[in-house]
Formats: structure tokens, C-alpha cells, sequence
């Protein structure tokens, strides 16, 4: 595949989003977490999903203009409808507030109403785990809905994601996962190449397994499984329900109003260790706790024991350092846009 350096990648993005119609201070942190999901290795919410923001834009399903409203603002809890402005934007404004009041407090919580698609959870723990704070943050989209309650054929939920920083004294634990069996994005980059599915991860609208993404456009629509397939479904089940609560609930605007398929429930929570048990106590239990799963003995040519996101941080820190390796899927969309808007492509390395 051919690479390309992540500061190219970053500003021809963000020239695209300009170019229809975003803020230059928006598409700049757009830009930034869709590349910062290359990086990590979670290609189906990076660069493809330039192609698709960018058909959002030119439909005025993003906001171009507009500013956050506060809904309620109690010191250690505050909660914004973000009227679809650019998520990511909005992610780093609500970052930085919660980095702010985390010195003095030990639990700080966000709740957004409303706001874009803001791609990919991993990428936003970084700037929180690097200050210690343990965080918790899940988004889901009130107008989309692809998973079935555990044991029904009638999707009610969407793929509602969780994502979990944990600092150590070394590489922090960065959990990102969906509560069914994955993302609604990449079983759309599946259908789009082609391709079937690793295994019969979704329902047929009769209730059948399978690996064909397809099914999820067809008519009528099947489903996703939630986490644990068609025998252990019940736990992504109970998990989901959580996330529709803390993301929808919470900031007050869900399902029950039926809403269109644009605009994201966000729920973010910070913890800083300092102000509880104490962070030394806090990060010697954490890295012990690495170690020891480190240390685990595994079954004979079982691959050694790996953290949740070791080998996205891993794969960051090449990328960074020797280019950015983009799927021919991704070239194809990105150049059928820079013909769209007369923008040359990055060079490749």
C-alpha cells in the first residue's frame, strides 16, 4: 500500500472540508481525528469516512455555523446540545473544558446533545490518559438503528460503542469497542469492497445468520448481533442498553422523539485518581495489573498477551514515523473528491 506523511494526510483533509463549506478551525480538528484513526489502525473510521462527511456537508447535514447552546452547567457535570455542529470540534471543546475543571475535582462529567459523527473513540483518550485522568466516553446516533434487542429480529439499537482510558506508569489501556459484534461504518466499507464478513456476525431480516453485509440495506433490513453473537448475545445486549442511557438519555434527546440520522448522543467522563485513592496508588495497581497479563502463560503458538490498544499505539508511532499506509478503497474515494473540488491529491512517500 502507498504511505503518506500524517501532516499531508491532516491538511488535505482539511482543505476538503473547507472546500465544502466547514470552518477553517472545524475541519482542522475533523481532519486531525479522522488521520489520528489511520494511525491507530481503525480504517473504517478514518480517512473513508472523508468521502462521507463531505457528501454531509454539501447536504447541510453538518453544521456550517452555529454555536454550542449549554443546556445545564452544575461545576462538575455540564451538558451542551451541539445544534450538528462538526463532532469533533465539539469533542475538542468539551476535552479541553473537563481537562480544565479535572484539576480540582475528582469526577468531572460531559453530556452533548446533537452533535456530528465524531469518528473514532480511541483517538480522544489520548490527550486525558496523558494527564492521568481515567476516562469513560460512549456516543451513539439516536436516528440510526441496525442491532435487535438479544432474542428479537426488530432493531431498536445502534452498534453504541464504549471506550475506556486507563493510565499506567507506561502505555496507557485504550479500550474502544462496540457493544455488538462491530460498527455499523465498517460493515458498510465491507459491503462496499465486495467483501463478506469474517463470520455470520449479522441477522437476515428472517433471522438467519450470515456474513453478508448486504443485508443490512436490503428490504426489509436485517440485523446486527449484539457482542457474544446468537448464544451469548444477552451481554452486548445490556451493555447497549447502558450506552442509550448515558448517551441519549442523559443529555436528553433519544429515540423516543424520532429523530433523523445525523446527530450524535455523546457521554464523557473523567476521573482523576489524584483527588480519590491517589495516583501513585492509582498507577502502581494499573501497571501491576498490565504486567501481570503481560506475564500470563498462553497456550502453546498462542501469540503473547496484548492490551487493548498496544498495537494501535504501536502501529501510531510507525505510521508517524514512516508514513501513513492508505487502502486502495481510500485513494479511490479521496481522488474522486479532489477532482470533485479541484484539490490535488498528498504525494505519496
Amino acid at each position: 500500500m502507498p504511505t503518506y506523511s500524517h501532516i499531508d494526510l491532516t491538511r488535505y483533509a482539511s482543505q476538503a472540508l473547507q472546500r465544502c463549506g466547514m470552518l477553517a478551525d472545524h475541519a482542522d480538528q475533523v481532519a486531525a481525528r479522522l488521520v489520528d484513526a489511520e494511525l491507530l489502525g481503525h480504517r473504517s473510521h478514518g480517512l473513508w469516512l472523508l468521502a462521507t462527511y463531505l457528501e454531509r456537508l454539501q447536504a447541510g447535514q453538518i453544521a456550517t455555523q452555529g454555536e454550542v447552546r449549554v443546556l445545564s452547567d452544575t461545576d462538575s457535570a455540564f451538558s451542551w446540545h451541539a445544534n450538528r455542529l462538526p463532532g469533533a470540534w465539539v469533542m475538542h471543546r468539551a476535552i479541553d473544558e473537563v481537562i480544565a475543571r479535572a484539576t480540582s475535582r475528582a469526577v468531572v462529567v460531559a453530556t452533548i446533545a446533537e452533535c456530528s459523527h465524531i469518528g473514532c473513540l480511541q483517538s480522544y483518550l489520548l490527550p486525558l490518559v496523558e494527564r492521568n485522568l481515567f476516562v469513560t466516553l460512549s456516543a451513539t446516533n439516536a436516528g440510526v438503528a441496525s442491532v435487535a434487542p438479544f432474542g428479537g429480529m426488530d432493531a431498536v439499537l445502534t452498534t453504541n460503542p464504549i471506550a475506556y482510558g486507563i493510565p499506567t506508569r507506561r502505555d496507557p489501556i485504550l479500550i474502544d469497542q462496540c457493544t455488538s459484534l462491530g460498527s455499523n461504518t465498517f460493515f458498510t466499507a465491507f459491503a462496499q469492497r465486495g467483501e463478506t464478513l469474517p463470520g455470520d456476525w449479522l441477522l437476515d431480516a428472517q433471522g438467519k445468520p450470515t456474513n453478508d453485509p448486504h443485508v443490512l440495506t436490503a428490504k426489509p433490513p436485517g440485523t446486527v448481533l449484539p457482542l457474544g453473537g446468537v448464544e451469548f448475545g444477552y451481554k452486548g445486549f445490556g451493555l447497549g442498553l447502558a450506552v442509550e442511557a448515558l448517551t441519549l438519555a442523559l443529555p436528553g434527546s433519544g429515540r423516543r422523539t424520532k429523530p433523523d440520522k445525523f446527530g450524535q448522543g455523546v457521554f464523557l467522563q473523567v476521573l482523576n485518581p489524584r483527588l480519590l485513592g491517589g495516583l501513585d496508588a492509582f498507577l502502581d495497581e494499573t501497571t501491576w495489573l498490565a504486567d501481570a497479563c503481560h506475564a500470563s502463560r498462553v497456550r502453546e503458538g498462542a501469540p503473547p498477551v496484548r492490551l487493548p490498544g498496544e498495537r494501535a499505539l504501536a502501529l501510531r508511532r510507525e505510521q508517524i514515523r514512516d508514513g501513513v499506509a492508505l487502502t486502495d478503497d481510500v485513494i479511490v474515494r479521496m481522488k474522486t473528491w479532489s477532482d470533485t473540488l479541484d484539490l490535488p491529491m498528498p504525494a505519496s512517500a
